[in-house]
């Protein structure tokens, strides 16, 4: 029942706006973890507002992971969630599945293939019963960051590990491509400074506490 409530919510946040623009972010972690936020910005009408912090609220969906605010007669909403792995993000994410039914994902013992290749979900009859769909997007910006070596991508606009792809007002079909290496065997430098630290409090600890008990001793 709680995974039915957040399709819903999604789903709706995107159906009752009109005009909006927004930017949704993926960000793939060295750790193959995944993090996703979502950014839409639109007017303030027919009670958008209240609509949509009510949705959340109805449907008890945590408050660190979403924001519902006006600003100059704009609701502003921002939406997060975070995942362990790139295979929980596709199977339990709920934003990209408002746009496409599926992404496509392949790991071999050399790299990583992600891929989405369809016709936008933009006029299900179920949108149309609510009077608007996905057309009423003016943009949507959709941006993977990947720290990891990319060979293959499609991506119109690539900064740094930041690749873009753009969705706008009329657009039927997208093509999101990436190939990438993971270098998942890298040595933990991290941990292991971390243990030799607390080794070498340790050792000075127990040095101090012997050589006072010696002293001690002498006297």
């Amino acid at each position: 029942m709680k995974r039915f409530f957040k399709i819903i919510i999604l789903m709706v946040m995107l159906i009752i706006i009109t005009g909006c623009s927004g930017n949704y972010n993926v960000e793939i972690k060295k750790d193959m973890s995944v993090s996703e936020d979502l950014y839409l910005t639109y007017q303030n009408e027919s009670d958008a507002y209240s609509k949509t912090l009510k949705i959340f609220k109805d449907n008890k969906v945590p408050e660190k992971n979403y924001s519902v605010v006006i600003n100059n007669n704009n609701v502003i909403v921002t939406y997060n969630n975070s995942y362990d792995s790139i295979e929980e993000y596709i199977t339990e994410s709920k934003v990209y599945k408002q746009l496409f039914d599926e992404i496509q994902f392949n790991k071999t013992d050399k790299y990583i293939d992600i891929y989405a290749s369809q016709y936008l979900k933009l006029k299900n009859s179920y949108i149309n019963n609510f009077g608007t769909n996905l057309n009423d997007i003016d943009i949507l910006q959709i941006n993977i960051t990947n720290p990891f070596k990319v060979d293959i991508t499609n991506a119109e606009i690539s900064n740094n590990n930041t690749y873009t792809w753009t969705l706008k007002s009329g657009d039927v079909e997208k093509k999101i491509e990436m190939q990438f290496k993971p270098t998942l065997n890298t040595f933990p430098y991290k941990q292991t400074i971390v243990l030799i630290s607390v080794i070498v409090c340790t050792f000075i600890i127990m040095f101090t506490i012997y050589r006072r008990f010696k002293q001690r001793q002498k006297i």
